[in-house]
């Protein structure tokens, strides 16, 4: 009965073609995806960002494997996949931030 209610007052303040005639507004500020021609082949900027810091982390374990320094690094899984968002929201910032 209560969920009756709730969808009659659902209807009754929100109806349901109001949200496709608001759908243009959200949609008006949408572009073309940044994308990045690698060997005659787009790829989406995310693509590469994400590889680039999955290298960078990867490159970052090396590092700090051949200091000898791994049993410091308190949880790995987790602070390897900080460090690859880390560097790929960076990447992402400084070559594509406008």
């Amino acid at each position: 009965m209560r969920a009756h209610l709730i969808m009659q007052n659902r209807k009754k303040y929100f109806p349901i073609e109001s949200a496709g005639l608001a759908l243009p507004l959200f949609l008006c500020g949408c572009s073309s995806a940044p994308l990045q021609n690698v060997l005659g082949s787009f790829f989406p900027s995310w693509m590469i960002c994400v590889m680039l810091g999955a290298v960078s982390s990867a490159l970052l374990r090396a590092l700090i494997g051949m200091f000898g320094v791994p049993e410091a690094v308190p949880v790995p899984m987790l602070t390897y996949l900080a460090f690859a968002l880390s560097i790929t929201f960076l990447i992402w910032l400084l070559v594509f931030g406008h």
